[in-house]
């Protein structure tokens, strides 16, 4: 970590102390306990010796939650944004650790999970949260609990589950670019045993990127989804959740350039395409999703056994192309169909053993991926000024069929024991065991993969152990060490346009230490929870482009140290301050040999074979926060306001697209009911000041999203 950083952090700290340390009144005002599973098990999430960043219902309404992506203005030390020309595609960097690459053969480093189940395509990651119970963000490598996959971190999403009375609400609203939002969620039990319940969502705008060649407008969101959740209360101590939901999502994150204010377009890929080119009416991004989550929880022994099975079906239309600059919008077109079904099964029980001294948790864990990917690619000749007649006008890169699978086994025993009084070792461990392989038809085929020498199998044992101790200074205050491992598993350069090229890049492996403190001071009217961190990576999988290819391999590895602070603070019952700050310093260590200049080879070198700087990875980021309420006769206003700093940082490969400090606003305003909470007008504004940055670089800038404001009505009924 830089002098200059680390000369901030007191005063960054003073700050927030002074914004803390208000006259506090009322003694009964205190901060709301935040219960999580982030160790797969219920505890507050003060006792966790975890790095886990959580949210409640009421806290993802107060702090604009509206989707997966609103969290990296919220985390501290998360970064990321859509990926370049995937609105439904989230690229998370989570202490430095993260990769923008979405094709099938590589796994991010980040986890999403819903209802313990997780996410495996990148291309569904950003979704739209409705009747959501809660979010918990764990960071750094979660390779115990959760497994494969994790290195950088989890992003787990806990939903409601159906209630025991008749309740629920339903929202309206409208905002930017004839933006229109409906959501709703009703309670129905048929009985004391059986509980159900149906939700809905709807979001459609007109988009805010203008084509000045066609005149359409880009960028738009047209995203509906569904849920039905089903709770059987078989016996008094047997449950079993059954969740359905679905959704139609589309969402591109197409090219822009600014002019003044506006962000325009200026592709023409609407005409002149290839024969075979599969042409949408508006080009972009679309996914359609059913998933079916079964959860059977039955005490026994002592404990809770859970059997959970998960089945993800996604479906992909991507039609997109890349430009090199203002002057030539159309350059490398992709042209994606794909299909990717998921299935898991997990067994585990969880509970106190030995007299209480020992909490264990443990159980196997099974996953079976199956993707198959329509991929064809090409270069637009005629876009960049090549003289060559229409009919070869498009140079077919490739146009192939890509079939890979991925089979996961996995054990896993973690045990929490209690020694002596005030203290805790946490001592887990997991087994994984993982095979891959994938097959290929078309320009590139299967044949001649396996004639250059590429294998089609991979296969894959890994012990991920875990060690931890944590010590209670007394009722209110908490410190921990900790010390995980964590792996991501391999893959293939799927993007290459000949066999040879067509090479696996291996697994890679991470240890993160962590010193955390957890308190509550002044009777719970004030929260510090403080992590300093060190992680070491080897064998980073990056992507780079290689002659206008992109091409992932295993660079070297990565170093990062830093610190994460998250602060609250309720000064009167009605005031609520928050305030988190991420530092870190990333460095990549071990470079391979073999740079050449101009370099073309790693993205962890720069152009001049320098080590370069690890992308979006900002030194710092902050956020400072508040709301209150003020009763005004029958009615109750609660404005709120959260800024974001994000310091400087690249965010492209080989030090491409470097963005400056960049400080971030948003507002809100909620009028209720005094008298009861029926009725709810929330007015809310997003980079209210229409700051621009670059959240990603290949070829050119792609922005983050302009500013943004909705005004919708939520009508409460029953218990919600």
């Amino acid at each position: 970590m830089s002098t200059q950083t680390i000369a901030k952090l007191p005063r960054l700290l003073l700050v927030s102390a002074i914004a803390t340390a208000l006259p506090l009144e009322a003694a009964y005002a205190q901060l709301e306990e935040v219960f999580v599973t982030a160790e797969r098990r219920e505890a507050s999430v003060q006792d966790v010796p975890l790095a886990v960043s959580a949210f409640n219902e009421q806290m993802i309404d107060q702090l604009q939650i509206d989707d997966t992506l609103d969290l990296i203005n919220i985390v501290p030390n998360l970064f990321g944004g859509n990926n370049t020309g995937l609105g439904t595609a989230n690229m998370y960097y989570m202490r430095a650790q993260g990769n923008d690459e979405s094709v099938a053969t590589f796994d991010p480093p980040v986890g999403t999970y819903v209802d313990d189940v997780y996410i495996t395509r990148q291309n569904a990651n950003n979704f739209t949260l409705f009747d959501v119970e809660r979010l918990e963000v764990l960071r750094g490598p979660q390779g115990t609990l959760y497994g494969r996959n994790t290195t950088g971190g989890a992003i787990s999403v806990i939903m409601r589950k159906p209630g025991e009375e008749m309740s629920g609400y339903l929202e309206a609203g409208v905002g930017r670019w004839d933006r229109t939002m409906i959501r709703g969620s009703v309670d129905l039990p048929v009985n004391d045993r059986v509980l159900t319940k149906f939700s809905y969502y709807s979001v459609d705008d007109d988009g805010y990127l203008n084509n000045t060649v066609d005149g359409k407008t880009y960028n738009a969101v047209d995203s509906t989804g569904w849920r039905a959740a089903f709770r059987f209360l078989l016996t008094d101590t047997v449950t079993w959740d059954v969740s359905v939901d679905g959704g139609d999502t589309q969402a591109a994150n197409i090219h822009g350039f600014l002019d003044g204010d506006r962000r325009v377009s200026g592709s023409n890929i609407t005409s002149g395409l290839p024969a075979g080119l599969v042409q949408k009416a508006d080009y972009g991004n679309q996914v359609d999703m059913l998933n079916i989550v079964s959860n059977l929880a039955w005490e026994v022994g002592g404990g809770t056994a859970n059997f959970i099975v998960g089945s993800r079906e996604i479906e992909q239309d991507f039609l997109i192309n890349f430009p090199v600059a203002p002057t030539i919008p159309d350059f490398f077109v992709i042209d994606n169909l794909g299909e990717h079904d998921m299935f898991s099964a997990e067994l585990k029980w969880a509970g106190n053993i030995m007299d209480d001294r020992v909490f264990l948790t443990g159980g196997i864990y099974y996953m079976d991926e199956k993707n198959t990917t329509d991929w064809r690619s090409y270069l637009d000749l005629a876009g960049v000024g090549v003289p060559v007649p229409p009919s070869v006008a498009f140079l077919t890169l490739a146009d192939r069929i890509m079939d890979n699978t991925t089979e996961s086994l996995a054990i896993y025993a973690q045990a929490d024991i209690k020694i002596g009084e005030s203290g805790t070792l946490t001592v887990g461990a997991r087994y994984t065991d993982e095979e891959k392989d994938v097959a290929l038809v078309g320009s590139v085929t299967s044949e001649q993969i396996a004639a250059a020498g590429v294998p089609l199998e991979q296969s894959e044992s890994k012990v991920t152990p875990r060690l931890a101790y944590s010590h209670a200074i007394n009722d209110d205050m908490m410190a921990y060490v900790s010390a995980t491992n964590g792996f991501k598993s391999g893959g293939w350069n799927a993007r290459a346009t000949v066999g040879s090229e067509f090479l696996p890049f291996g697994p890679e492996s991470i240890w993160a230490y962590e010193a955390g403190l957890r308190a509550d001071w002044l009777d719970g009217r004030l929260r510090t929870n403080l992590t300093a961190f060190y992680s070491d990576l080897d064998d980073l999988q990056t992507t780079a482009a290689v002659n206008g290819i992109f091409t992932t391999t295993n660079a070297g590895g990565l170093e990062v140290t830093g610190f994460d602070a998250e602060i609250t603070a309720l000064p009167t019952e009605n005031w609520q301050i928050f305030a988190t700050l991420g530092l870190q310093d990333a460095k990549y260590v071990d470079l391979p040999s073999g740079c050449s200049v101009p370099n073309t080879s790693f993205a962890a070198y720069d152009v001049d074979c320098n080590a370069a700087t690890p992308k979006r990875s900002p030194d710092e980021t902050f956020t400072l926060g508040t709301f209150v309420d003020f009763t005004v006769g029958e009615l109750v206003l609660t404005p709120s306001v959260m800024v974001r700093y994000i310091g400087e940082n690249v965010t492209g490969t080989r030090n491409a697209g470097p963005n400056d400090s960049t400080t971030i606003y948003n507002l809100g305003l909620r009028v209720s009911m005094a008298t009861n909470d029926l009725w709810e007008l929330n007015l809310e504004c997003k980079n209210c000041g229409d700051e621009t940055f670059t959240q990603s670089n290949l070829f050119i800038p792609y922005y983050n999203l302009p500013e943004t404001w909705m005004a919708s009505v939520k009508f409460r009924f029953g218990n919600r």
